[in-house]
Parts: structure tokens; C-alpha cells; sequence
């Protein structure tokens, strides 16, 4: 393709760009602009608008919208009895200028038995108080075993500075079980804080 007349506007570009295809190009970059000014709009009465009011965002937020952290707690020598009981946990304080937390947990507990009947244990975690999934395992007299739990759960409108505590419960079915050393409990989460 030639060079055409440097002396003549437009003389120089492809005879593919003329007038009428440059202004289609011009308004459908124009379209794609106003598309992508309302997609990101902050619209008055929004949730963008109530989540990010002007200064909200600072560069702390910007640097770093979430805060990790793992925990890794373990207790023994407990009783499980016939109504649920903490046999692990610990509080945990929200970060300032964060309002939620999501949690993934898990705990494992291991049990003797040492009643004078066939019995069940139980266990679940829970997170204030929401209570995860309760799960069981039947044990024989002087029977021993290990069950699990979990729980997943985003918790929110927390107040920084504030305590929620995360635990592992345990209960029986029927009775009373005494104190045993070998009874142990872990519970194990990972917390990611939210802005």
C-alpha cells in the first residue's frame, strides 16, 4: 500500500478507514466507555454507596482487605456428660475496622468410654452462636474412639473489639462419663478477617 499524498488529510491511511468507518469505530468505543462508567458507578442508596462512603477507603484497606490467622488449640482429661460442653476453644477479638470473619474449623475428639453402658459421644463446633453439624459414634463400655466435626461459616456485623468465641463441644447420649487422661480434644481453624 502506497504512502499516499502527505499534503492531503487522511491521505495517508488505509482506503478500509474511511469517514463512515471511523465514526462507527468512535461510537462503539463511546458505548463501551458509558458501559463501563455504569458498571462501576457508585449509585446513591447502593450497597457500593453504604459500603464505601467518601474516605472509607483508606490505604490500609486498599493494602490489605483481609487479615489471615490459623489457630491450633489442644485440652485433655475431660468428661463428657449428657448435655453439650466445651472441651475446647478460645475467644477470639476482631481486628479493628474489621466486620467479618470467615472460618473454616475442625476439630477431632478422642474418648474412653469409662461408664457402666453402651453409649454415644457427640461433638460439633460452633462459632458464637452458630452450632455446625453434630455428628456421633457409638461406643461399647470401656470403648474408645475418635470422632470429628466441622464447620464453615462467615460471620458478620461483628464489632471490632469485640470477642466471639469458637469451641469444640462434646456430649453422651445417656450418662455421665468420668474424668479420663487419655480424653483429648483439638480444634483447628482458619480465620480470614474482613474489612
Amino acid at each position: 500500500m502506497g504512502l499516499g499524498n502527505p499534503g492531503v488529510p487522511g491521505a495517508n491511511l488505509p482506503a478500509m478507514l474511511d469517514e463512515a468507518h471511523i465514526m462507527r469505530r468512535l461510537a462503539d468505543l463511546e458505548r463501551a466507555y458509558r458501559e463501563l462508567v455504569a458498571s462501576t458507578a457508585i449509585r446513591p442508596g447502593s450497597i457500593n454507596s453504604a459500603a464505601y462512603a467518601p474516605g472509607s477507603v483508606t490505604f490500609v484497606t486498599l493494602a490489605a482487605p483481609t487479615l489471615p490467622a490459623a489457630v491450633n488449640f489442644t485440652t485433655t482429661a475431660f468428661a463428657p456428660t449428657a448435655t453439650w460442653a466445651e472441651v475446647v476453644g478460645l475467644d477470639l477479638t476482631v481486628p479493628a475496622d474489621c466486620t467479618r470473619l470467615l472460618v473454616t474449623a475442625s476439630t477431632w475428639v478422642y474418648a474412653v468410654n469409662n461408664s457402666a453402658a453402651a453409649d454415644d459421644l457427640h461433638t460439633r463446633v460452633s462459632l458464637g452462636a452458630t452450632d455446625g453439624q453434630e455428628f456421633l459414634a457409638p461406643l461399647a463400655v470401656a470403648g474408645y474412639g475418635t470422632i470429628s466435626a466441622g464447620l464453615a461459616v462467615l460471620a458478620d456485623s461483628l464489632v471490632p473489639g469485640a470477642t466471639i468465641r469458637l469451641k469444640a463441644s462434646a456430649k453422651t447420649t445417656t450418662g455421665a462419663w468420668t474424668t479420663d487422661a487419655a480424653n483429648t480434644a483439638t480444634l483447628i481453624a482458619s480465620l480470614t478477617w474482613l474489612r
